[in-house]
C-alpha cells in the first residue's frame, strides 16, 4: 500500500481551516460582502447594516480582524473597519460559484 504525500503542509492546512471556520458564518460573510462593497464603515453602519445587534456585531468583527481579514481604525468615538486581505474577495467568488453547480 502506497503512503500518499500532502502537497500542504499541516500548519498551512490549520490555517486554511481556521480561515473557513470564522469566514463560514452568515453574519460575517454578509459584514465582508458589506466592506468589498462599500470600503470601510463604522460599527453602527455594519449591524444596522445586516441587521445585528452592536455587540453581535464586535464580536464577529473581532473574529475577522484576529484571522487577518479585516482592520480597525478609531476615527474619534467611532472604529471604522476595512478589508485588510483583499484575496478574500477571491474566496467567496469561488465558494459562490460552488454553490452555482
Amino acid at each position: 500500500m502506497e503512503t500518499m504525500t500532502l502537497r500542504t503542509d499541516v500548519k498551512k492546512l490549520g490555517r486554511v481551516a481556521r480561515l473557513m471556520k470564522t469566514v463560514g458564518h452568515p453574519s460575517r460573510l454578509m459584514i465582508v460582502e458589506l466592506l468589498l462593497e462599500k470600503g470601510p464603515l463604522p460599527v453602527k453602519d455594519i449591524y444596522e447594516a445586516i441587521n445585528i445587534s452592536q455587540s453581535n456585531a464586535s464580536q464577529h468583527l473581532k473574529s475577522l480582524e484576529d484571522i487577518g481579514i479585516l482592520t480597525s481604525e478609531r476615527d474619534g468615538k467611532n472604529i471604522c473597519y476595512s478589508i485588510l486581505n483583499t484575496q478574500i474577495s477571491k474566496l467567496l467568488q469561488c465558494v459562490n460559484d460552488c454553490t452555482d453547480c
